[in-house]
């Protein structure tokens, strides 16, 4: 059996601190480690701030994210109406060997999410984002 919770939000940073509440209810109710709350938190808020900071996104749309979970698996489905950008194919890779005062600003965000999760899935779908986002709960 699975336990599935949406929300809409507007795009826009305060926004998207509500999400905390929404993983950490849904975490104690699937009884989610901690660690496991922490992280989908962190690439709610990682995936978030991208689509603020980058999808020219008007604040009166709303970000529609959907969360589900059973023994195995979160699923983490995230759509919005921002510029079309898939970061399975666009997003550059990090630079993870210069020395730390030489790196750029930024850019991890996508690394850590990827990190994070077993599995990404992007599609274009009715003139929305749709990115899929999937962790074993054992992993």
């Amino acid at each position: 059996m699975s336990t599935t919770v949406s929300a809409q939000i507007s795009p826009v940073s305060e926004e998207l601190r509500k999400l905390a509440s929404v993983v950490e209810a849904l975490g104690e109710r699937e009884q989610w480690s901690p660690e496991l709350v922490f992280q989908i938190q962190l690439v709610l808020d990682e995936i978030g701030d991208n689509i603020v900071e980058h999808g020219q996104i008007s604040s009166v749309h709303a970000m529609e994210v959907t969360l589900t979970s059973d023994k195995e698996t979160i699923i983490v489905e995230i759509a919005d109406d921002g510029l079309p950008f898939d970061p399975l194919k666009e997003a550059p890779a990090p630079d993870l060997t210069s020395d730390l005062e030489d790196r750029p600003v930024g850019g991890l965000g996508l690394h850590i999410v990827r990190t994070i999760m077993d599995d990404m899935q992007y599609r274009r779908d009715q003139g929305k984002n749709h990115l899929v986002l999937t962790k074993h709960r054992n992993s």
